[in-house]
């Protein structure tokens, strides 16, 4: 059967959700928020289509405690709300590895999945013995001082249980493995020896498997997509997911398809929307550059200034996903171009649907109640989002026609045909701006803007 998942997520306790404080008179509060977090989560995944969602922070004792108290194991690893069994769970968590590159130390995300709460128990006592500060902090640093004790530790960490899984987290933003924060151009530079035992990465928002072909490092593993969300919202869970194939749902047989690459695809975000797609510096920059409201600049990487100096601040550039994965490419001897090269993971690209709806009504509020609504109702004719983005156009469009707006149709088909853009593409942190009923170019972008009149355009 294909199986649905989306196996990273995080908890309410997470950096970047708006973490709950850990004090003792508000963990009653925090229980409740925690608790609301789950119910919104097991809402949200039938409407999208997801069948598995990882629970984020497993490890985080708080959340650890509440999960034990909640989830019941239905199967051999898989997890349930009892009377709520639209959605299944599996333990997972993100950590953060570092370890000096050179004069600094270079960070990676790393997500991990566990087959039982005993694994998460003893996975916490090993950061107690490597005196990690996990206590207060649902996404703990795990500090090294070279590839060799990262490879020590997390080859710790997978003996524990064999089906416990390391994967490298959105690889090519700039906290992944191949990220611009501290460059390397090997898997090997940062994992060590460990390196053989990493069989699956995470494409992330910014990239895809088309992106990821031109690295000849990745052409023999395995390729998911996952959406990273921090909320249980519409417009972050399910945005990215992947579907496998399954003879029966238990862990043990979920990551033994996913190693066996029994994958029938990934559904991508569009990485022109991601934050760090292209190269640049936007507006109102503090750090490393002072830029003013209104000035800012990117590019694809035939137009990147020499040595990735910004034109406007004149500090190094935020280096983005096209880029760094040209730089590798030529790092391991391969210099592929894109669309040039095999690409051996089937996938689709997706608008996620509430961004479309937010689009065509012209509300910003991704949450709003009139976009919730038509969503739901759209989801009501042809099944979750997930199948959308799999139905023909032909079907599609029987399906909705005379039930929804005519524009919203169009838009939607649009979408499916791959007739959309984003202006400004994303970079730098922020994501792209969608585009529907437009192609763009994102080859061949030099834009520079700035207060200074000889600066506005490269």
């Amino acid at each position: 059967m294909k199986i649905t998942v989306d196996l990273h997520a995080h908890s309410v306790f997470a950096g970047g959700t708006q973490a709950l404080k850990l004090s003792s008179e508000l963990m009653n509060e925090n229980r409740k928020k925690a608790l609301k977090h789950l119910e919104i989560t097991n809402q949200t995944m039938p409407l999208k289509g997801i069948d598995i969602i990882g629970t984020g922070d497993c490890q985080f004792l708080p959340w650890t405690k509440i999960l034990k108290n909640i989830l019941l194991e239905e199967e051999n690893g898989i997890f349930i709300i009892p009377d709520e069994i639209n959605t299944k769970f599996v333990l997972q968590s993100e950590v953060i590895f570092t370890a000096p590159i050179g004069v600094r130390s270079k960070i990676v995300h790393l997500l991990l999945l566990f087959p039982s709460f005993n694994s998460v128990d003893r996975f916490r006592e090993y950061l107690d013995s490597w005196d990690v500060k996990h206590e207060k902090m649902a996404r703990p640093f795990i500090k090294c001082r070279g590839s060799s004790e990262v490879s020590t530790k997390l080859n710790s960490i997978l003996d524990i249980d064999d089906l416990i899984e390391a994967i490298p987290a959105h690889i090519m933003t700039p906290q992944g493995i191949y990220g611009s924060d501290i460059r390397v151009n090997t898997l090997k530079e940062f994992f060590g020896d460990v390196t053989s035992r990493m069989t699956i990465f995470e494409t992330g928002l910014s990239a895809d498997p088309e992106f990821l072909s031109l690295i000849p490092e990745l052409d023999n593993r395995v390729l998911i997509s996952c959406s990273d969300a921090h909320s249980g919202a519409l417009h972050r869970m399910g945005r990215e997911f992947t579907i496998i194939n399954l003879a029966k749902v238990t862990y043990p047989n979920m990551i033994t398809a996913l190693r066996n690459k029994k994958i029938e695809l990934t559904a991508e975000f569009p990485p022109e929307e991601g934050r760090f797609f292209l190269t640049g510096h936007r507006p109102g920059r503090k750090s490393p550059g002072k830029h003013g409201l209104k000035e800012y600049c990117y590019f694809s990487p035939q137009h990147v200034p020499t040595n990735d100096i910004c034109p406007i601040c004149n500090k190094t550039l935020t280096i983005g996903v096209y880029q760094r994965c040209c730089e590798i490419s030529k790092a391991q001897n391969a210099d592929r171009r894109l669309g040039e090269f095999q690409v051996h993971n089937k996938f689709i690209r997706m608008v996620p649907l509430i961004d479309i709806l937010s689009d065509i009504y012209k509300i910003k509020t991704k949450t709003a109640k009139r976009l919730i609504s038509m969503y739901q109702k759209i989801v009501e004719i042809i099944g979750p989002e997930s199948t959308l983005w799999q139905l023909p156009v032909s079907k599609l469009k029987d399906s909705l026609e005379g039930q929804i707006d005519e524009n919203l149709i169009n838009a939607i088909i649009q979408v499916k045909n791959g007739v959309f853009t984003f202006h400004p593409y994303g970079y730098d942190g922020t994501y792209g701006s969608l585009k529907i009923g437009q192609k763009g170019n994102y080859q061949d972008i030099k834009v520079v803007r700035s207060n200074t009149p000889i600066q506005t355009q490269l």
